[in-house]
């Protein structure tokens, strides 16, 4: 294995533990009413100056589930390829499917961060 693939497979290390934080921090938010600042919200906000809480929770919550479970795969994907069996074409559809909710993620959670903050 090159330099090159292995900056890859801990890019998809990263991704999978990602994914796992952000399947946590959904999991958290349901079990306990807490937002997670981090992945939701960022520096500049703080969560309990939130206008309605729930709302907010109802409709970030099936965003931060859909994102990590993108994430969890596309890294299992990736570490897959990188360090087991190559399988050039499926990392590559599993890579634009996740940029794609990526980004996806991105936009709808600052929309939602200006409604409710």
């Amino acid at each position: 294995m090159d330099n090159m693939d292995s900056i890859w497979g801990f890019i998809g290390i990263v991704v999978f533990v990602c994914g796992i934080y952000a399947l946590y921090a959904f999991i958290k938010m349901k079990t306990t009413g807490e937002i997670n600042a981090s992945l939701l919200l960022g520096k500049d906000y703080i969560y309990k100056k939130c206008k309605n809480k729930d709302a907010f929770i109802k409709k970030a919550g099936p965003a931060l589930l859909g994102f990590g479970i993108v994430a969890v795969v596309y890294g299992a994907i990736d570490v897959i390829h990188c360090y087991v069996y190559p399988m050039a074409a499926v990392d590559m559809v599993g890579m634009v499917i996740f940029f794609i909710v990526l980004i996806g993620f991105a936009v709808y959670t600052t929309k939602l961060k200006r409604e409710y903050f």
